[in-house]
């Protein structure tokens, strides 16, 4: 019996497998779009039936997670598996009354549709091979952005306290600098802070090109290798 749940739960060839899978895959649709409207002003004269119909998606993955739980042949590794985790988290919240609502992680299983596509295996390779670099480079990136909002505190905390009450709060500045994407909303004023900050913009220029640099270069390379 676990052998055969197990089968026309993960099997992608069988018909009948691809049909549980394809009602599963509307149902997280729907269920998506349901949270979606029930944000809606419009739709709060139909929040009650929206709110309604959460039970069905909730007791049908309910079932789904318990019948991949008891049909996993090593239970413990699908259960701290990606998968497991994202349907573990995404049912937690219902059943001990929290306010979050995650059913959106739910989406994540529409990346399983393409797991098995050269284009996606090449994707998790190239990730792979350059996991090392991409690690070092986002601890110095870290140390980096606190560097980024300890400087910035000192210089602008005397004359923007509002803005920059303390290391933390300057983070978000760091944060959007380092990454260029420059919201506006907090900024230097003092001579000290603009100097510093045209520092860290120089810099942020190479946090952005350097993953990318890495990526790009280990693309190249399984391209070359599979020509």
């Amino acid at each position: 019996m676990r052998e055969k749940i197990h089968f026309y739960l993960n099997d992608k060839e069988n018909k009948y497998a691809r049909i549980i899978d394809v009602i599963i895959y509307i149902v997280i649709f729907i269920t998506v779009i349901d949270h979606a409207l029930q944000t809606m002003e419009s739709m709060e004269k139909y929040h009650v039936i929206l709110e309604e119909w959460e039970i069905i998606p909730i007791v049908l993955f309910s079932i789904e997670y318990l019948l991949r739980v008891y049909s996993a042949p090593n239970r413990i590794k699908f259960i701290f598996s990606f998968w497991g985790l994202i349907d573990s988290i995404a049912l937690i919240p219902y059943y001990l009354g929290l306010p979050a609502d995650l059913r959106e992680l739910r989406v994540l299983r529409f990346i399983s549709l393409f797991k098995y596509d050269p284009a996606i295996i090449n994707i998790g390779t190239v990730f792979n091979n350059i996991k090392k670099e991409l690690m070092i480079f986002s601890v110095l990136t870290i140390f980096l952005l606190y560097v980024a909002a300890v400087g910035i505190y000192h210089f602008e905390n005397p004359a923007q306290p509002e803005n920059f009450s303390d290391i933390f709060h300057s983070m978000w500045w760091a944060v959007a600098t380092l990454t260029t994407v420059g919201y506006g909303d907090i900024y230097p004023i003092t001579v000290g802070g603009k100097i510093f900050s045209s520092f860290i913009i120089f810099i942020s220029l190479g946090v952005v090109a350097v993953p990318a640099g890495l990526i790009a270069s280990a693309f190249s390379n399984i391209f070359k290798n599979q020509d």
